[in-house]
């Protein structure tokens, strides 16, 4: 089984919101090997960016490392990018969650986690 993650995901352990504790299991599973996990590199640059902002390097280092070595991490390519325009326009979501979810469809995963509300 493969799942793709959004960037909430990763935001929701890191500051320990409500089912943190879910997301952690879901990353043991990944890294155990369990399941495969995938990562569009718009998630990433999301996630960093938090990092940054508080000038956590190190962090941002050691995160960056772990999902190299833990999920495919993929690129956005032209396929990606017509899929997302095609999304956007679709559903009406904003352009960096459309390229995420045409990068979950691409990356073949079985399903797509997020705890985006809407």
């Amino acid at each position: 089984m493969k799942v793709c993650l959004d960037t909430n995901v990763f935001i929701t352990i890191k500051n320990k919101e409500e089912d943190f504790e879910s997301c952690i299991k879901i990353l043991n599973a990944i890294e155990e090997k369990r399941i495969e996990g995938s990562v569009s590199t718009i998630v990433l640059a999301e996630v960093l960016v938090g990092f940054y902002i508080k000038n956590e390097k190190n962090e941002a280092n050691r995160f960056l490392s772990s999902a190299i070595l833990n999920f495919d991490v993929v690129p956005v390519n032209l396929d990606i990018t017509q899929m997302a325009a095609q999304i956007r326009v679709q559903y009406g979501i904003k352009l960096p969650d459309a390229i995420i979810t045409a990068s979950s469809i691409n990356s073949n995963s079985d399903y797509f986690i997020t705890y985006n509300k809407t």
